[in-house]
């Protein structure tokens, strides 16, 4: 389980990171990278498919409250 939270955590610090050089900062944009993220990690293989996708999905939705705090004032 410590391994998936690693990931988890990787594969959050790569979202925020694509959505700050978007400029992505609304919750549906926020989505929309993730699915993103995890379709192309998938399409190749850089996670297996034993892995719960919809789980590792939610959380990552989940982290945009994380996210927005980070969020410059505009």
């Amino acid at each position: 389980m410590e391994n998936l939270t690693l990931n988890l955590e990787e594969l959050y610090e790569q979202v925020k990171d694509r959505a700050f050089t978007e400029g992505a900062f609304a919750r549906e944009e926020w989505d929309d990278i993730v699915d993103d993220l995890l379709n192309s990690k998938r399409e190749f293989e850089e996670i297996s498919d034993d892995v719960d996708w919809a789980e590792i999905r939610e959380a990552l939705q989940a982290k945009y409250d994380d996210f927005e705090a980070d969020i410059p004032e505009m």
